[in-house]
């Protein structure tokens, strides 16, 4: 494909394929740049400051990404609407990876409640929120509660458009659905990530069976297998199928004497 420099019009919604990429890093609690890590959406302390964003859209996937093996994953498309931020580039489609199942239950509620309402997500503002959960370990003999292990998961919300700008940005972005959005979304959504090894869940189809059959092809662990070896195949006695004489046993040396030196030594011959 072959790229031509062009001019923008203002209203133009962008989406290449593959498209621009955030990483949601949970540890860190920011949106990090998917290409340049050290590059993130934080303010002047160093602090990760939650992006809003218009749902375009979201497909399920199983497999492995990074260091994550055979879990789910739900990639997201959307388009940003705050802050401003370069990472965050206005009418163009962004897509991240949401990993957790805290985070995933968090969004698969959210959008079941926008979808039981009858709310197009395309017609609000989403906002994320970086939250600490905890839980307890519980002693699997004794049902106690063990130690408190703190996480981070990320929350959902919405609100509608706060201003004529956000209101012009959702009109634009449900015309351009109707008309090729919908394709350049599900091609982004289902576009290869560098480095992953992944399998869509279709909705409706046999999820447990799709799981099996990735974890038989890519088996998460090292599939080694270790060849016997013969030890008495490597012995030097063996290899013509002799058995093996045992050693001699190392006995002192024989020593001759003349007549003379055993005289000398009052040995009698």
């Amino acid at each position: 494909m072959v790229f031509i420099a062009g001019q923008f019009s203002e209203d133009e919604i962008l989406c290449n394929v593959p498209p621009h990429t955030l990483r949601i890093d949970l540890q860190a609690r920011r949106w990090k740049s998917d290409v340049d890590p050290d590059s993130a959406i934080v303010d002047r302390n160093d602090n990760g400051i939650p992006i809003e964003f218009i749902l375009l859209g979201f497909t399920p996937f199983f497999g492995n990404l990074g260091m994550r093996n055979q879990e789910e994953f739900l990639r997201i498309a959307y388009i940003g609407v705050s802050p401003n931020h370069r990472l965050l580039p206005p009418r163009c489609v962004t897509t991240s990876m949401i990993s957790g199942k805290s985070s995933q239950k968090n969004f698969i509620s959210y959008f079941q409640t926008l979808y039981n309402n009858r709310i197009n997500c395309a017609s609000v503002v989403t906002g994320t929120k970086f939250v600490t959960k905890s839980f307890n370990e519980r002693d699997p003999m004794t049902g106690a509660d063990g130690a408190k292990i703190n996480f981070n998961a990320l929350e959902f919300s919405d609100r509608p458009a706060a201003d004529d700008k956000e209101a012009k940005l959702i009109e634009d972005i449900n015309a351009w659905i109707k008309g090729d959005g919908t394709n350049l979304i599900s091609a982004a959504l289902r576009s290869h990530i560098p480095g992953a090894n992944l399998v869509e869940l279709p909705l409706g189809a046999n999820h447990a069976e799709i799981k099996a059959q990735f974890a038989a092809a890519n088996p998460s662990g090292p599939d080694r297998t270790f060849a016997s070896v013969d030890v008495k195949a490597s012995l030097p006695s063996a290899t013509k199928g002799e058995p093996a004489e045992p050693p001699t046993p190392m006995g002192k040396k024989a020593v001759e004497l003349t007549e003379e030196q055993a005289k000398a030594l009052g040995i009698d011959f």
